[in-house]
């Protein structure tokens, strides 16, 4: 018995390795021509959506950029489309715990502008059928891997990108600098930041989350004396899909090194921790990679989108199923109704992505008549 489980921990340790060496060979071959260059980015249900040329082609594609993902990735048909190999697999996981293999292949070129990064490790994506990214941007993600080989300035209100070959040193007043580490080859970066006094560390710094603040459930209990909001949530989803979430809500004072405000924040069951766009759009940001700096200039006073105690999803044309709600309500996850405010889906939406880009459609009144299966109908003050 000993001797087959040091047997299996060999094979364990043998594969994680060869992964490992697979993704060192893959990083150590990246090169860049970065130009002192500024590009523009789409804003779209708060993602930062870039164009880049991939493997000097003339023809755009559109990506998602993400500073909490590990890879960059190519959208499947794209990848086989423009002939890159498969050179390993490795799995990849999400924020809603959802794991897939899925195949590496590498980038001759990805270019921005006059800048361009060269032999950039990818993930091969299928998106899973009900995943919304590919209505944000359907040709993929840039990744932490080609982000952290620039340094780069973000402009929420003009909407423009900056990148350097040398790190951002502005000058305004009233200037947030906060460090940030990442974990073994990985250009992820991992803040800190107070809650009540309580330090939360390894926060993702996820320009890649259209959301506010979430921190893992384990740390809910540090504030007893906050009145909670308590949501059954199955309508993030992302790349892979959607998983069940129960989200605790507390309005709590959070501190990103000088900088204080008070904020709705979310504990999450799925034990993400993400700060996302949501808050982040109230600011310039530095990203300085060579010295792991974020410097945030403040433009606006952080204010976040209120939650939702219900959130529909589209079952079929004519049914809507339960993806939000709270125990205050008559209502669970996966129950169907028939209509909400008198409209079936198909009254409203054409596509899986007219739903997810105009459902804000729904929410213009603060009461919802919600009418299920059985014809009772349930009014629903909104927030």
């Amino acid at each position: 018995m000993k001797t087959r489980l040091i047997s299996i921990l060999s094979i364990l340790i043998l594969l994680v390795s060869c992964e490992v060496v697979n993704e060192i060979n893959l990083q150590s071959k990246t090169f860049t021509n970065i130009q002192q260059d500024s590009f523009p980015f789409q804003y779209s249900k708060k993602l930062i959506v870039v164009e880049a040329f991939l493997n000097n082609s003339n023809q755009a594609n559109q990506f998602i950029f993400d500073t909490g993902a590990f890879q960059s990735k190519i959208e499947y048909s794209l990848a086989e489309e423009i002939g890159l190999e498969t050179f390993s697999k490795r799995d990849n996981g999400t924020a809603q715990e959802i794991e897939r293999e899925i195949e590496i292949t590498k980038v001759d070129s990805v270019q921005f502008a006059k800048s361009i990064f060269g032999n950039i490790a990818a993930g091969k994506l299928k998106y899973d059928k009900q995943s919304y990214s590919p209505c944000v941007a359907q040709d993929g993600i840039i990744g932490s891997n080609l982000i952290k080989l620039a340094h780069w300035k973000f402009d929420y209100q003009k909407k423009h990108i900056y990148i350097s070959k040398t790190a951002f040193l502005p000058t305004e007043e009233n200037l947030i600098y906060i460090d940030y580490t990442t974990s073994f080859m990985s250009g992820v970066p991992l803040i800190n930041l107070e809650i009540e006094g309580e330090t939360i560390e390894d926060v993702i710094f996820d320009l890649g989350y259209n959301g506010s603040l979430v921190v893992p459930k384990q740390y809910a209990n540090q504030f007893q004396n906050n009145k909670t909001e308590l949501f059954i949530d199955q309508s993030t989803t992302g790349i892979f899909g959607s998983n069940r979430d129960t989200l605790l809500v507390k309005e709590l004072n959070v501190k990103m090194n000088n900088y204080k405000m008070n904020i709705p924040v979310e504990f999450s069951s799925l034990n993400k921790s993400l700060l996302g766009n949501d808050i982040l759009e109230h600011f310039t940001i530095y990203l300085n990679p060579e010295d792991q700096k974020i410097i945030l200039q403040p433009i606006s006073t952080v204010e976040v989108d209120q939650n939702k105690k219900f959130i529909p999803g589209v079952l079929n044309d004519s049914l809507w199923i339960v993806n939000r709600t709270s125990p205050e309500l008559s209502i669970e996850i996966g129950d169907t109704l028939t209509s909400i405010n008198s409209y079936q889906p198909k009254d409203l939406f054409k596509t899986h992505c007219d739903y997810f880009l105009e459902l804000d459609l729904l929410f213009n009144q603060d009461t919802l008549r919600l009418e299920n299966t059985l014809g009772e109908v349930l009014k629903l003050t909104m927030y």
